[in-house]
């Protein structure tokens, strides 16, 4: 790119918005050619059917209340917040309840469709489990020789006595000496 800018031919231009011009295109064309303009999409999320544009809005507006509470840490912006969150959450309800008793009530004769919502709401989808790959068995146990290390260090290092009014019992054991449970 250095040998590109080098190579730039000099001319004489008679305003200097001519010279503001060729430095544009050309500088324009050398980032070109180096670093292309790459795009990318970005893939959109289907929302819920029952989160309307003024969920949307008030979702939005309690991102702007949190990010002022993170910089200011004002009681004010926080109660703001607060309120606005117990506001939106309300709301929030309110949209889902009335979306469902709209299908409800829009679908009396229609068995099928009253019979999916309901079993729909009172057994929502659970996540699928993905089985056990090998990469997991191993972090685990990489997971496990850490928590042994730091068990290792903690048993060999000298006890501190720390004078209390009331000594433990007995009964109690340090972590360390709890039985490995296993399967």
């Amino acid at each position: 790119m250095a040998l590109d800018v080098q190579q730039i031919p000099s001319a004489k231009f008679t305003s200097a918005n001519e010279s503001v011009d060729f430095y544009n295109n050309t500088l324009s064309s050398i980032l070109d050619l180096h670093a292309p303009v790459k795009t990318q999409t970005v893939p959109f999320s289907r929302s819920a059917p029952w989160f309307t544009s003024d969920l949307r809005n008030k979702k939005a507006a309690g991102r702007v209340l949190e990010r002022r509470v993170a910089k200011t840490g004002f009681t004010v912006h926080r109660l703001a917040y607060q309120e606005h969150q117990k506001a939106y959450s309300k709301s929030h309800t309110k949209a889902w309840s009335q979306f469902y008793c709209n299908i409800i009530n829009t679908s009396p004769g229609n068995s099928k469709q009253l019979l999916s919502t309901i079993n729909h709401l009172l057994k929502p989808q659970t996540p699928s489990h993905t089985d056990t790959t090998e990469e997991q068995c191993n972090n685990f146990i990489i997971f496990r020789k850490k928590v042994n290390t730091i068990r290792s260090l903690l048993s060999s290092s000298p006890a501190l006595s720390i004078p209390t009014a009331n000594p433990l019992p007995e009964i109690f054991q340090p972590v360390c000496c709890f039985p490995k449970i296993s399967q």
